[in-house]
């Protein structure tokens, strides 16, 4: 187990640089329209800040079941939260 593919791994690269792509500045673009025009540059900072901070526990964790259990636990325990997430933005309508 875990041995994949060269030619997958150059797809699913290209699939997550468009998902990416796409993602990006809408998520900016959103945050540009909710906050008024003269707190923009605050604005921008913040959610960066907060990407960055939520992203290093984040890949830790990740790496860590990676580690101890294998990629399965891991993408497993990531494919949980994002439902999880996608339930909580429905039910809050955020």
């Amino acid at each position: 187990m875990g041995h994949v593919n060269a030619a997958w791994m150059w797809v699913l690269f290209v699939f997550y640089g468009l998902y990416y792509a796409f993602t990006e500045g809408i998520q900016k673009a959103y945050i540009a329209d909710i906050v008024p025009e003269g707190q923009r540059g605050t604005a921008m900072g913040t959610y960066n800040a907060m990407v960055g901070i939520a992203a290093l526990p984040a890949s830790i964790i990740a790496g860590f079941l990676w580690q101890t259990f294998g990629p399965l636990i891991a993408f497993s325990t990531s494919s949980i939260i994002a439902i999880l997430a996608a339930l909580l933005m429905i039910i809050f309508r955020i």
